[in-house]
């Protein structure tokens, strides 16, 4: 066959980089033309995913944007895979083929069948178009159809992108499109019934400061069948409870412990006087026998361990050492409950029951007065009930007689997510010093510190100084206690030399608070999304200054106040006899502000800032 010089220059042509509209390059750093993903569903066992995806590199900030990799396990594989690289101008400049592809089974877990399968297809002239066909498999079952999203980077555009799937006539199927609800045009034919959703071009630019979830801003669809199979499971995504029926079948007959493990039970909680004291005992006992390590073998993604296993071992990942701890408070009486967890979303898609929001499992103890107590298995080593920052206020889906239960894990507020800082501070009149410094954490600020309870003490001092907001700090005899009884907390504490303050003449200038910063966020005049703020916190800081002789403030006392929707602070500057007492309290609200009040939210934390870094000057009296 012989192609006709129009249809050869239309093949070259077709990826330049001059076909792309001016609105989709502003601010990009690639845009996707096209990005079409067709799925056929035979049966519950079978399906084949068919991928074609053209993406254009406009610059080198885009090269991450080049990257291309594909996660397999015994229940997917790659069947074909071929590929493009075109110049500016839509010529060919590289051609791939499956054998290309690197595949590496390294990872952090202990044992695993998955496989990445990646390629770095970056160059070095700009702009440059990548086009990759690829096909997958899955033949032992699958519990999802696609989570398809065109967009994977911030900052990336399309021209285009469809998905299509197709599965047998009157298979029932569950799809959400978000963040808009796409919906999908759909056709019946003799065998199958098709559903495709077409997504027209826009702009892909995100905010990372205080923006939602990358699910729920990007354009997606996510489509799953009622009923699902895998290997020899079987379940359905009817509700959330049925997903937590499924999933407590799994876990059925897993709990059995070693006969070395029931009698330890007995020994460490004969002399308990109540449960609590019983868990705490278990709960010890957990943390000085096993240890993390993930295992990912078929079904085993999703099916914990057997707790004679685990007893045997010293080891199991997050499902398989909360089965072995609720084993072990059964042995003692004591009923807890399995819980499905998310450390990256904190709801849960209402009426879409699905596994691929959640990555973690913990297991939750009901208390009398209807709460839930939290024990993190995987990293015993944290006081117990202490809720982690990564999922405090999550959804979570709770295992109970059999089926699922949405709960809600409690979340930190100002009064119990805490930090207070107190540095004593001996000023001299060439503006060195030394300081006496501690730093308090609670709540959600005591899992930000608790990796420096493992470091080594240069990391340590390493560390510290970083926290420290003057030039080139000396950081010696650094102490991390960690305190897991009554409120958890951990105190870091130092030995300081600084220079603390900058002599002019007969003044001496000082920074408010060096030890405090606050974060000023920036937003694009087109965002049109909600300022987000997760965390909600308070900052408590005393400083006493003992000043050099002769050395007076003569302001006498400053306050500074204010307090808004998104927090408070008061910052109070007084001296008392020798001693300048500097004084900052600052609170944090969570919450979803409208955009419109972004000009406000920032000028709040601007002027904290500035507040923070402000001079204090000291003048010295005349003698």
């Amino acid at each position: 066959m012989i192609l006709s010089a129009s249809a050869v220059a239309s093949a070259q042509t077709a990826w330049t980089t001059a076909n792309i509209a001016d609105s989709l390059k502003k601010d990009a750093y690639s845009v996707v033309r096209d990005y079409k993903v067709e799925v056929t569903a035979t049966s519950p066992m079978q399906m084949t995913t068919r991928y074609h995806k053209v993406v254009t590199i406009l610059n080198k900030k885009g090269d991450d944007h080049a990257q291309w990799s594909y996660p397999t396990s015994s229940f997917t594989q790659i069947t074909s895979f071929s590929g493009k690289i075109y110049n500016e101008n839509g010529s060919v400049r590289t051609k791939l083929k499956r054998g290309d592809i690197h595949t590496s089974q390294l990872s952090e877990h202990l044992a695993s069948d998955n496989q990445h399968n990646y390629l770095d297809l970056s160059e070095q002239d700009y702009p440059y178009t990548i086009e990759l066909d690829w096909e997958v498999k899955a033949s032992k079952g699958y519990m999802d159809y696609e989570y398809f999203t065109p967009i994977g980077h911030d900052r990336q555009s399309i021209e285009k992108a469809s998905f299509k799937l197709s599965v047998p006539t009157g298979t029932r199927i569950r799809y959400t499109g978000l963040p808009n609800k796409w919906e999908p045009q759909k056709q019946t034919a003799a065998k199958n019934d098709v559903y495709e959703w077409n997504m027209s071009p826009m702009r892909g630019l995100v905010d990372d400061a205080y923006d939602d979830n990358y699910m729920f801003i990007v354009p997606a669809v996510i489509a799953v069948p009622y009923e699902f199979k895998l290997g020899e499971s079987t379940g359905t995504l009817e509700s959330w409870e049925t997903l937590g029926a499924w999933y407590s079948r799994l876990a059925e007959g897993r709990n059995v412990l070693l006969p070395a493990d029931v009698q330890k039970v007995k020994d460490i909680t004969v002399g308990c006087k109540n449960d609590m004291e019983k868990i705490a005992a278990i709960y010890k006992y957990l943390a000085e026998k096993t240890r993390y390590v993930s295992i990912q073998l078929g079904i085993g993604g999703w099916q914990p361990m057997p707790a004679e296993e685990v007893g045997k071992t010293g080891f199991g990942d997050c499902k398989a050492l909360t089965n072995y701890m609720q084993a072990l408070l059964k042995e003692a009486g004591i009923n807890s409950y399995q819980t499905i967890i998310s450390t990256q979303y904190d709801h849960l898609l209402d009426g879409f029951p699905n596994m691929f929001q959640n990555n973690h499992v913990v297991l939750t103890i009901p208390q009398a007065d209807g709460t839930n107590m939290l024990v993190e298995c995987t990293n015993p080593q944290l006081p117990l009930g202490y809720v982690s920052g990564s999922y405090d206020g999550h959804q979570a889906l709770q295992i109970v007689d059999g089926k699922g239960k949405l709960i809600r894990i409690p979340e930190y507020n100002a009064d119990n997510s805490y930090e207070n800082i107190v540095a004593e501070v001996k000023l001299q009149a060439d503006g060195k010093a030394t300081v006496k410094y501690s730093d308090d954490h609670y709540g959600e600020r005591y899992g930000g510190v608790k990796s420096l309870v493992f470091e080594d003490p240069k990391k340590r001092k390493d560390i510290v100084a970083k926290w420290i907001h003057l030039q080139d700090p000396v950081v010696d005899n650094v102490v991390v206690n960690d305190v897991k009884t009554g409120v958890p907390h951990i105190d870091v504490q130092a030995d300081l030399k600084v220079t603390y303050g900058k002599v002019s003449g007969n003044r001496i200038l000082l920074t408010c608070n060096p030890f405090r910063s606050v974060y000023e966020p920036r937003f694009r005049n087109d965002r049109k999304r909600p300022i987000i703020v997760r965390s909600a916190y308070s900052l408590n800081d005393e400083i006493r200054i003992t000043l050099p002789e002769g050395y007076v403030y003569t302001v006498g006392e400053k306050t500074d106040t204010a307090s808004n929707e998104f927090g408070s602070y008061e910052i109070t500057i007084k001296q008392d006899g020798q001693t300048l007492l500097v004084k900052s309290t600052m609170r944090f609200h969570k919450g979803r502000f409208d955009i419109s009040r972004k000009n406000d939210f920032v000028s709040f934390r601007e002027k904290l800032s500035k507040l923070l870094t402000s001079s204090i000057i000291l003048e010295k009296k005349a003698e």
